[in-house]
């Protein structure tokens, strides 16, 4: 029963992180360092702040219905027919995404690991597997992403030091020479994958504190932001950017140059062994949203029936698109961003306005004035939005106002570093904080007082 599900803070976050970051491997990152160069790295900066204002948004609605989810929102909102258009619209979306997925997915297969395996077979496999899990529900995925995500995570932080004899300081320099218009041309391919976020208004239903709920939202998006900056640096220095705009799975051509010692020379397949999970994962937390949506139609509150039918869909649409490497790589580039934009700014505006006329007050995650907890977790929140606003002056001022100088141009670097660095931080605290001051307001029920 799918109105059952609740994840706590931690699983959301590395939720978000799972369904953001694990799509990187298989996206068009050598698009991104076509357009910007060595710059290619300040990329993250403005998809990273549009996919916090759309959680912020996913928020606001969890406090307005609290118990519904976007699909049964906009039905709430927009009535039966308007509502159905919009839900059949994001059913379409939602699509798209799962298509981009499974067809990417299948090619990565076929030209790194199966060269000689049909891609029809990688294709129907991993649907059968995406199927398996269709049965059971969000909590499910929540779980197994909290045994392989972190370890992802841990691993691709890990690429510098395992690469660094291979690492160059001049192949990412001159910084900041490639300008502020292509620098801005490469934030906006990134939005593609960063909208994926609003596949978590399908599971609202599943936060029971939308103030804690946003925090651990954030802390994935800048988990995300912070280790694709990483992870674009460490390709730049070790192929520049010549090579890596040519290639079409970047990050796991990286990955094969880590040589530790002459037995150890195929990490490749460490990362991919944690990678795969933690992208079906993500795949899963797609299909299952498609469920939530499919199913709103009908008030079901039991989506297996529909599990079957909706995976076969998926097999033969997926198998008809994108006949081509290339006609996914210009796909998800170029139009996936146009659409995320089309789609989710106008609705999530429409949607926040009316969130704020019937927004309840938010006293499950209360913390009260005046406590030292209640300072900490303002500071942290001040902290991480001006570290962001910081991220964008530091790009921008480096590039109008300093020389292009290789002493100007590592100071930019290692400020635009420092404080993405403290956002993330600040955002981990933001979400202790809260959950701390959750906690607390538990037990003052039986206590009757909050002291901190």
């Amino acid at each position: 029963m799918i109105h059952k599900q609740v994840i706590n803070h931690r699983q959301t976050a590395w939720l978000v992180g799972s369904v953001l970051m694990t799509a990187m491997m298989i996206s068009s990152l050598h698009k991104i360092v076509a357009v910007s160069k060595m710059d290619a790295w300040f990329s993250q900066i403005m998809p990273v702040g549009f996919a916090i204002v759309v959680a912020f948004v996913l928020a606001e609605l969890s406090r307005a219905y609290p118990g519904k989810n976007l699909f049964e929102i906009l039905f709430i909102v927009c009535g039966k027919w308007i509502g159905g258009l919009i839900n059949v619209i994001l059913l379409i979306y939602i699509w798209i995404i799962l298509t981009l997925d499974i067809k990417g997915a299948s090619e990565f297969f076929r030209e790194t690991l199966l060269p000689r395996t049909p891609v029809e077979i990688i294709l129907i496999v991993f649907v059968l597997l995406m199927m398996y899990y269709g049965r059971t529900s969000l909590e499910v995925a929540a779980r197994v992403n909290e045994i392989y995500f972190p370890a992802y995570f841990i691993l691709s932080m890990m690429l510098y030091f395992l690469l660094g004899n291979e690492y160059s300081v001049e192949r990412i320099e001159p910084i900041l020479s490639t300008g502020l218009g292509q620098i801005f041309a490469s934030n906006i391919f990134p939005i593609g994958i960063y909208g994926d976020i609003l596949l978590f208004g399908a599971f609202l239903h599943a936060s029971t504190h939308p103030r804690l709920f946003f925090a651990a939202m954030k802390h994935g998006v800048l988990i995300v932001g912070f280790t694709v900056t990483i992870l674009l640096l460490i390709l730049l220095g070790v192929m520049g950017f010549t090579i890596a705009s040519r290639l079409h799975f970047p990050i796991f051509i990286l990955v094969q140059q880590i040589h530790v010692t002459d037995f150890l020379d195929r990490i490749e397949i460490i990362l991919f062994s944690l990678w795969f999970p933690a992208f079906t994962i993500k795949v899963i937390v797609a299909y299952l949203a498609f469920l939530v949506g499919v199913g709103s139609f009908g008030g079901q509150q039991h989506y297996n029936a529909l599990n079957l039918p909706s995976g076969w869909f998926l097999v033969v649409t997926s198998l008809l698109a994108f006949p081509s490497v290339q006609d996914f790589d210009t796909f998800l580039s170029y139009t996936l961003p146009v659409i995320v934009l089309i789609i989710q700014v106008p609705l999530l505006l429409f949607l926040y306005i009316h969130a704020r006329f019937n927004r309840k007050m938010d006293t499950q995650v209360s913390i009260p004035k005046g406590t030292r907890l209640y300072r900490f977790y303002n500071s942290m929140v001040w902290i991480g939005g001006l570290a962001l606003i910081g991220c964008f002056l530091t790009v921008v001022i480096g590039d109008l106002f300093l020389d292009k100088s290789v002493f100007a141009g590592l100071l930019t670097a290692i400020v635009y570093i420092a404080l993405f660095f403290i956002a993330l931080l600040a955002s981990y605290g933001e979400m202790q904080a809260l959950n701390h001051g959750k906690q607390k307001l538990a037990q003052s029920k039986q206590a009757g007082s909050f002291r901190q």
